[in-house]
């Protein structure tokens, strides 16, 4: 008889995953294990606790299409919208459609039979933190309109959505929202697209500048090469060792989601460099970065981890097993134990773009260092940015009319 048994890989971001299948283990702990227990369909079930609140999501899959390992980093990319679908409802069971007596909204009309179908569409092409987004805004977010058709939205409908998320919710998070929503129901025409204009939004201000002194920023990049390591005998031991690692990949301007994608197969080692692939990188073009021997060692230390050859073959693995939560909260933890500000991981760019201006490092150079798509994006996010900057420009100036 079949049950649900318990997927703890080494190495691989399965908590809280369970495989339907028959056997005599108590847990399964590799992947060759799970392989001979899988028929053409197979389940995986999500179980997680939310305010003392179990849920049970169960996942199925054909063999044919998808690998187990693939189900397993389908699934986690999921775990998020689960956990928030079962803090807001309180369960993980479908809701039913409530129509309204008066009206019968013709079957295949209504604003949730259009999301399945929208997010199939953007998987082609867009990065699945966009499609997280999309999937929290339309799912989450929007369940109002729901079992409402597409040509019977108001703007009110969507003030009233913005208006309830202002009191629990970011500004920034607000803005973003309204902005996947229009996205969404531009695509299938709706009517309240030409309202748009009277919609009542916050005011964000995304732009944060680096104001931490050079000294800080040494600290900081210090203690993250070194991150939990420990010196017994002249040999240096890491507690977390992959988090250490991520911090380095951060280190070298790339955004955090670009780093939890790479791939080994990213990495060609005859020219010692590696890329981001355009499904990856936010300009949607392929980038391609040198190698450092601190990214080399990096490199060579998650394949010791992970316990890949890299004198063979390199595989499509990827590299890091971790959502971003976990270096966010580990990075939060470093910056707590130095009674340094709160920084975001995205802020690590900012701090390094800012360290460079004010040393002097043409801005050509950092926005390829960024992957900046143009130049100009990099003009006008840290040029002129410090009292210490117009200074040389002035005292160049007045060199220059002597």
């Amino acid at each position: 008889m079949s049950k649900f048994i318990s997927i703890e890989i080494l190495n691989k971001d399965c908590k809280g995953m369970f495989l339907n299948c028959e056997t005599d283990l108590e847990k399964i702990t590799s992947v060759k294990e799970a392989n001979k227990l899988i028929g053409k369909v197979f389940k995986i079930q999500l179980r997680t606790r939310v305010n003392g609140k179990i849920g049970k999501k169960t996942f199925t899959f054909e063999s044919k299409k998808i690998t187990f390992l693939k189900a397993i980093e389908y699934i986690s990319t999921k775990r998020v919208e689960v956990r928030q679908i079962l803090k807001n409802n309180g369960t993980l069971r479908k809701q039913k459609k409530v129509e309204e007596f008066s009206t019968k909204i013709e079957e295949g009309k209504t604003f949730l039979d259009k999301v399945e179908t929208f997010l199939e569409t953007k998987e082609i092409s867009a990065r699945k933190s966009t499609i997280q987004n999309y999937s929290t805004a339309l799912n989450i977010h929007s369940k109002p309109l729901h079992n409402k058709s597409i040509e019977s939205i108001t703007i009110n409908d969507v003030q009233k959505i913005i208006n309830t998320m202002l009191k629990n919710r970011a500004a920034a998070t607000v803005v973003l929202y309204a902005r996947t929503i229009r996205a969404f129901l531009a695509k299938h025409k709706a009517p309240v697209i030409n309202d748009w204009d009277e919609l009542s939004l916050p005011y964000v201000d995304n732009k944060v500048d680096y104001t931490l002194s050079l000294n800080d920023t040494k600290k900081i990049i210090y203690a993250m090469r070194n991150y939990s390591g420990t010196t017994v005998e002249g040999e240096t031991f890491y507690q977390f060792e992959e988090i250490k690692n991520i911090f380095t990949f951060l280190l070298s301007g790339r955004r955090i989601n670009e780093v939890l994608q790479l791939k080994y197969n990213d990495i060609n080692f005859n020219d010692n460099t590696f890329k981001v692939p355009a499904s990856t990188a936010k300009g949607k073009k392929e980038l391609v970065f040198n190698l450092d021997d601190y990214l080399l060692d990096a490199i060579k230390s998650q394949a010791r981890l992970n316990r890949v050859d890299l004198s063979e073959n390199l595989t499509d693995k990827k590299l890091f097993k971790y959502t971003k939560e976990t270096p966010r909260i580990h990075f939060q933890n470093l910056l707590k134990a130095m009674n340094l500000p709160k920084l975001r991981l995205h802020d690590i760019r900012h701090m390094l773009a800012t360290t460079l201006v004010q040393n002097k490092v043409p801005i050509a150079d950092i926005s390829v260092l960024l992957g900046h798509s143009s130049i100009a994006i990099t003009e006008a996010r840290y040029a002129n940015k410090s009292k210490d900057q117009a200074s040389r420009a002035l005292n160049a100036f007045n060199e220059i009319i002597k």
